[in-house]
């Protein structure tokens, strides 16, 4: 047992040190834009040297990919226990969609580079998906799903959502409305997300209402 417990300190010290960068470099987050942040300011905040932010991490976007990806779990466990559909939900299907599709977007767009590193990691720039990504994302597009699929089998919602497409294929291009809306937003074609919501509305109720 004791030769057990020496091997785990290096590891327990690891996850010590990863937790106290991570814890940092959030906080710096919250009071400088993520362009300004730096390893040096990070490894100041977390009391390390500046060479172990890059011996855990690789470079600041391993970083704030680390950053991101805890943002898409907290979405993730936000919405495990908001399982159940509301009856406002029920009452606004368009509306609860494009709300849970805001919700993805504001974390995606809350920089460029923040987007940047989103596209990189599901593999739109650099051709592989990072698996830790996909985890997040298929359990935060299966909620889109379920919801998707009662709303179809319904008939106590209106308006009534368009039969002659499977949930799967209506999800896809929820999904390619949230990549485009964060693409504009991103690229100041559009400047207010809530501007970004109502024309979200529009287009998710065009595409999703049967005629």
């Amino acid at each position: 047992m004791a030769i057990e417990t020496k091997s785990r300190k290096p590891q327990a010290r690891t996850a010590l040190t990863r937790a106290r960068i991570l814890e940092a470099a959030a906080h710096l987050s919250k009071k400088k834009s993520l362009e300004e942040m730096t390893a040096e300011a990070i490894a100041r905040e977390a009391g390390v040297a500046k060479g172990t932010i890059f011996a855990h991490f690789g470079d600041m976007d391993g970083l704030l990919s680390y950053l991101l990806l805890g943002e898409l779990e907290k979405l993730r466990e936000a919405a495990d226990k908001n399982d159940k559909l509301s009856a406002q939900d029920l009452a606004d299907p368009v509306a609860a969609l494009v709300h849970r599709m805001m919700a993805l977007i504001a974390v995606i767009t809350e920089s460029q580079t923040m987007l940047r590193v989103f596209l990189e990691n599901i593999g739109a720039t650099k051709g592989h998906c990072a698996p830790e990504f996909i985890e997040q994302l298929d359990a935060l597009d299966e909620k889109l799903l379920q919801f998707l699929g009662f709303w179809q089998s319904s008939d106590d919602i209106s308006p009534k959502l368009r039969s002659d497409r499977s949930p799967q294929e209506m999800l896809d291009g929820l999904i390619a409305f949230v990549i485009h809306g964060a693409i504009i937003f991103r690229s100041h074609q559009l400047t207010d997300l809530k501007e970004l919501q109502s024309r979200l509305e529009r287009h998710v109720e065009a595409f999703l209402v049967r005629p």
